[in-house]
């Protein structure tokens, strides 16, 4: 389902003004991204607050009714580290959904389609075409590094091996899932301010455009 672009008028004192092409709200979608990280941040740790509940209650299971199977009394965050990932999903959605947005603000050609969202390389083409280079926008290298592991995470049948090599370990043996926590943390903070950096970019190029029709 495609969203067909409409016209904007606003009337005040001076008349009847149309807006041709207004400016991104920089507050407002940092607002926005504020919010999602935090929400982000509270599932996280609602999900290792909880599963840490249950390893210690099951330890204590273990000690009182007694186990000589060590590996039954390890620590196994499973459901932390899968919110983890789903982190990193919802980041790089995010870094989609934006990507749209603003080549479709930029860009008459382009509409935004709540079905079909074009691919990364494509939208590295319309930024281009249109003069917005994103790849000098600091945190692009992070962009890229998270679409990697999400490809990795979701595409790859040795998700160890394809991971070791995108995160640029020199072996698949040590790579430990832990290692996703460290880079969340890093993105959750490059990601908002490379979004950020990026409207900033656009609205110097692309200025609101207003005319009066009265």
């Amino acid at each position: 389902m495609k969203l067909p672009k409409g016209s904007i008028t606003r009337y005040d004192e001076n008349g009847e003004t149309e807006i041709i092409r207004s400016a991104l709200n920089i507050g407002l979608i940092s607002l926005k991204l504020n919010s999602k990280v935090r929400k982000l941040i509270e599932f996280v740790r609602v999900a290792q607050k909880g599963e840490r509940t249950f390893q210690i209650q099951k330890k204590k299971f273990f000690d009182r009714y007694g186990t000589n199977d060590n590996e039954s009394k390890k620590y196994e965050y499973h459901i932390y580290l899968k919110a983890v990932e789903y982190t990193i999903y919802e980041l790089n959605r995010i870094v989609e959904i934006y990507h749209h947005e603003f080549l479709a603000h930029i860009d008459n050609e382009v509409q935004i389609d709540l079905l079909n969202s074009p691919k990364f390389d494509d939208f590295k083409k319309g930024f281009k075409k249109n003069g917005i280079y994103i790849s000098k926008i600091d945190g692009y290298q992070s962009i890229i590094q998270l679409r990697n592991i999400c490809n990795d995470l979701k595409h790859s049948y040795i998700q160890e091996y394809s991971l070791s090599k995108t995160l640029n370990l020199k072996s698949s043996r040590k790579f430990d899932r832990k290692t996703l926590v460290d880079k969340v943390n890093i993105y959750l903070e490059e990601i908002p301010n490379y979004i950020i950096k990026l409207a900033k970019e656009i609205n110097i190029k692309y200025p609101k455009i207003e005319k009066n029709v009265s």
